[in-house]
């Protein structure tokens, strides 16, 4: 049986980055689902942090692969970036520069801002556009359901 099939990955940080460079490599069909304004949403965050950890760990191989053929050129891998960096270096390019940025979906892209918070945003997905905002509140019975 020789159908296509897609990979719906959540998330456009790093791992979501790179599983769907490993997605790539397996001749599969990614699609990265960022609720966030750009990639790498969270690390933008905390972009002033320096990591934990060196370079030549932060780097998916499946990753790096795709970047080497953009002519990029990895950082020194003992050396530890601030989350800045890491987004400079690493994830901006990985998302734009190479195919990858053709199979990230975002906020921009589903009109959306958050899949729990918004039924309208579920029904961009789907590709249906009925004006349902509904949100949840807490009030001191629980939560409650609001039209918007």
């Amino acid at each position: 049986m020789s159908e296509a099939r897609t990979v719906a990955i959540v998330g456009a940080g790093p791992v979501g980055l790179a599983a769907a460079a490993h997605v790539l490599e397996r001749g599969l069909t990614p699609i990265v689902l960022e609720a966030g304004p750009d990639v790498a949403d969270a690390v933008r965050q905390w972009g002033h942090v320096q990591l934990f950890s060196p370079w030549e760990y932060n780097i998916d191989r499946a990753a790096a692969r795709l970047l080497a053929t953009t002519g990029w050129n990895s950082p020194e891998p003992g050396q530890y970036p601030t989350g800045a960096e890491l987004l400079e270096h690493y994830l901006e390019p990985l998302a734009s520069k190479t195919v990858l940025a053709a199979h990230i979906a975002g906020r921009r892209t589903f009109g959306h801002r958050h899949p729990h918070r918004s039924r309208k945003a579920r029904g961009a997905i789907a590709g249906n556009q009925a004006d349902l905002d509904i949100a949840r509140q807490r009030s001191g019975q629980g939560i409650r359901r609001r039209r918007e």
